[in-house]
């Protein structure tokens, strides 16, 4: 497939509901794009990047995760050097210029824009990745635009997020205390959590109906972006559309039904019957 210019990146952006002032979260597959005209490879995140810019405008805000998950074995971590372990263009876009980093040791988030800093509070340790008053809730409080480039709902993280609110017991948050230094220098000494499943795998996510469902209703809008596509959709609009979703069965976003659950207890896992 030949090249895809920067006008065209702009203007499928604006086909499906980004528009100027929006504040934007990415997951992306950068591979699956393909090349952008007059851009080697080297400069395509920056170039994707300025498309992303044009298209939200110097009011609008872009996000990106830059997770890292080594916090429960070194109990150590500094978000100035961490780096995201979820591909190249987030690591890149971690490093550039004014951009700023939330204070999570596993799941930070880091953010570009005017609002950046008051989604992110970089000079807060963030001791819940998912509960109220979280970085993802003020993402979803700001409704922004959930961007999937070249990769599915299954990437999603904002998801366990609104498992969170919509208080799926499913998951549990789990403690690993260590010393976390912020983007600013300062050292936070303490206790974060995960809202995660069991580490024996008895069931995991599996977001596959409903991300058909929500490309069959509308609600999420796709289109063909150079070799691949995007899906997007507005956080807000994600956040009904699951609640709804999961009202009839409690564990429609599960790989299964399982017949027990798991709570931390003690500094365990500790599984109980579903019915309790």
């Amino acid at each position: 497939m030949r090249s895809i210019s920067q006008e065209q990146i702009i203007a499928t952006l604006h086909s499906v509901g980004i528009n100027m002032n929006d504040s934007v979260f990415i997951h992306s597959s950068l591979f699956t794009l393909g090349a952008i005209e007059n851009h080697s490879v080297k400069e395509v995140p920056k170039a994707l990047l300025n498309c992303f810019k044009t298209a939200v405008g110097d009011n609008g805000n872009i996000f990106m995760p830059a997770f890292n998950y080594q916090f429960p074995r070194s109990r150590k971590e500094d978000l100035r050097s961490q780096k995201c372990v979820l591909g190249y263009w987030p690591e890149w876009f971690r490093q550039q210029k004014n951009v700023v980093r939330s204070g999570h040791p596993l799941f930070s988030i880091c953010g570009l824009g005017p609002d950046a800093a008051k989604i992110c509070l970089p000079k807060k340790p963030e001791y819940y990745a998912f509960a109220e008053h979280s970085t993802f809730s003020r993402l979803i409080e700001q409704d922004t635009v959930l961007v999937l480039q070249g990769i599915g709902l299954r990437v999603a993280t904002v998801i366990v997020q609104i498992e969170a609110m919509l208080g799926l017991n499913y998951r549990f948050n789990k403690p690993f205390t260590g010393v976390t230094t912020l983007t600013n220098g300062e050292e936070a000494n303490g206790t974060f959590y995960h809202f995660c499943f069991p580490i024996n795998n008895a069931y995991r996510e599996d977001y596959s109906k409903l991300e058909a469902a929500l490309l069959k209703s509308g609600v999420m809008k796709q289109a063909q972006l150079g070799r691949s596509f995007i899906y997007t959709i507005k956080m807000k609009e994600l956040y009904h559309f699951v609640k709804d979703f999961v009202a009839d069965n409690q564990f429609a976003l599960l790989n299964c039904n399982p017949s027990e659950l798991y709570r931390f207890d003690n500094g365990k896992e500790v599984s109980y019957s579903v019915d309790k």
